[in-house]
């Protein structure tokens, strides 16, 4: 019995996933990749659009909203997070709460 406890607490740290309905699966299209407490090139999405976060590096990150527009994701290190815009079409700043004074950008969103 113990060795199935074992397991499914590995397999349910594995799945990871997040409170604010945000998911560890992936999708197809585009990334935003976080690497060397960077983040990269935002992708212009579309409003309702997924896109997948990809943490590359092995410390932590969230993906947050300079004005709340969406609840913050966290990013485990080595994580790839599905974030969902939903958002009206326009630009929105971004940032990253474990090191604001360096990590941030703008996601376009298109209509």
């Amino acid at each position: 019995m113990r060795k199935w406890f074992v397991v499914a607490a590995i397999l349910v740290a594995a799945c990871g996933g997040s409170s604010d309905g945000e998911t560890a699966s992936t999708v197809d299209g585009p990334v935003l990749v976080v690497e060397g407490r960077s983040f990269g090139q935002p992708p212009s999405v579309v409003g309702g659009e997924s896109f997948t976060i990809e943490n590359r590096d092995p410390g932590r990150h969230t993906f947050s909203s300079n004005d709340g527009s969406w609840q913050e994701v966290a990013l485990p290190g080595g994580s790839k997070v599905e974030f969902t815009a939903d958002l009206e079409p326009g630009t929105y700043q971004f940032f990253c709460a474990v090191h604001p004074d360096s990590m941030g950008g703008t996601l376009t969103v298109g209509g």
